[in-house]
């Protein structure tokens, strides 16, 4: 792992190490969008605007899940760097633990609370029962959904970003298949949209299981001791990325509201193929932070201060051109993309409009991605949550509620990129008083 994660690169290694972390968010981000493609075509819109009503339960698990991984992971890696496998070991165990026991409790609760919840996330009549059997099979997956997270990030703490890859990858073609098998094949609708990813991601799962159970890994299980200290400082660490899943939940809900009042059933339809676009090229700026955290957490953890600088400078670079190349491709393509999604003529309407305006906001969005996550894998949890609440939580909510009713729909779609935009001056300022020279 020393030899992985302290050896000087040259940009060209850093875009091979790099590679199988984007491609891993990548594929994570197409398992909705997967669903969202096979039931707008072979189903009907009504069950793609379902798919997104929906999206918010999905957030709460990811973000869980995301928040104990990537806080835990910050705080493991930088045990490792200190050459404690020991507690490494001991910490890797115990959130462990304490993630299947939320994922029991909160399978339970949503089951039992699934349709009240479903009428609060804005689904109508129209819409429920699609909603209901999506939501079911959502939420019973919970377990399965978090742990292929958790595993993912894990097998990148534990320098093997190719067992995450081969997780996704999987996954991902598990996925396709069994969406044509049941969809397609067998006309089973949005049930077997939902039925597809639950087998498909329980796979992934259990291939992570195998991975750290096994003798490959460099982490392994041990009798878990409790740690709440540790636990809390985890979660506080992870935060930043929680709220960035939980605010695209509420920014989704909020989106859905808004888009429903101008357009209708047809809006929400609109606004899912525009959300999936969204998760597609965003993946790329995660698959970024995600996939350098564990390098940055090991190398501070070691105060090999030249390697962080380093990581930090490719990074930087790497995302620069990214942000240009996605959005001319947004920009330009765009409407190309929606239309693999709908042959409904008012909502690819609807959406190629939107798109036009959304568009802008990828050229700012992945240094604000960034910036929460160096600060979440230095252990600075603060300033890596005040960045993901302001960018995907305050801003983006003020200017949902704010815009539309000045300028109208357009605003819908504008509001976050002006919600980016004011984010980056928070994370420049952040970074150059606390970030730039940390060791």
């Amino acid at each position: 792992m020393e030899a992985v994660f302290s050896k000087k690169q040259s940009y060209k290694e850093f875009l091979r190490y790099l590679l199988p972390s984007i491609t891993t968010m990548i594929f994570l981000s197409f398992y909705t969008t997967i669903d969202g493609f096979f039931v707008s075509r072979f189903v009907n819109s009504d069950a793609l605007a379902s798919i997104n009503i929906v999206i918010p339960v999905t957030c709460i698990v990811f973000g869980i899940a995301v928040m104990l991984a990537t806080g835990s992971g910050a705080l493991v890696g930088i045990k490792m760097g200190e050459k404690d496998e020991e507690g490494a070991n001991q910490l890797f165990s115990f959130i462990t633990l304490v993630l299947l026991v939320i994922g029991i409790v909160f399978t339970i609760l949503s089951t039992i609370f699934l349709e009240p919840i479903l009428m609060f996330l804005g689904t109508t009549e129209r819409l429920l029962p699609y909603a209901k059997t999506y939501g079911l099979i959502t939420v019973l997956m919970t377990i399965p959904m978090m742990f292929k997270l958790y595993f993912e990030y894990y097998a990148r703490v534990d320098g093997s970003p190719k067992v995450a890859l081969i997780m996704s990858g999987l996954g991902l073609i598990l996925n396709i298949v069994f969406d044509f098998l049941f969809i397609v094949i067998f006309d089973m609708g949005i049930l077997g949209a939902g039925l597809g990813t639950y087998i498909s991601i329980t796979i992934s799962g259990i291939i992570g299981l195998i991975y750290f159970v096994g003798n490959k890994s460099n982490l392994k299980f041990i009798k878990p001791k409790a740690n709440f200290r540790a636990l809390f400082n985890s979660c506080y660490n992870g935060s930043s990325e929680m709220f960035t899943e939980l605010s695209t939940g509420i920014t989704t809900f909020l989106f859905n509201k808004s888009i429903l009042v101008f357009s209708g059933e047809n809006g929400i339809a609109a606004m899912s193929i525009i959300i999936y676009m969204y998760y597609f090229f965003i993946a790329v700026y995660f698959g970024i932070a995600v996939g350098i955290s564990p390098m940055i957490s090991y190398n501070f953890g070691a105060k090999n201060k030249e390697k962080v600088k380093e990581s930090i400078k490719h990074s930087f670079v790497t995302i620069g051109w990214s942000s240009i190349v996605i959005f001319i491709i947004s920009m330009f393509l765009g409407k190309d993309i929606i239309g693999l999604f709908t042959k409904d003529i008012e909502v690819y309407n609807i959406a190629a409009e939107g798109i036009k305006l959304f568009s802008y906001g990828f050229l700012l969005i992945g240094i604000n991605i960034f910036m929460s996550g160096y600060f979440t894998a230095i252990g600075n949890g603060h300033i890596s949550a005040i960045i993901s609440v302001f960018r995907s939580l305050i801003f983006v909510v003020a200017t949902i509620v704010i815009l539309p009713k000045v300028i109208g729909v357009s605003g819908i779609w504008l509001a976050i990129p002006i919600a980016e935009l004011l984010t980056v001056f928070f994370s420049i300022t952040f970074y150059k008083k606390n970030g730039a020279d940390i060791l």
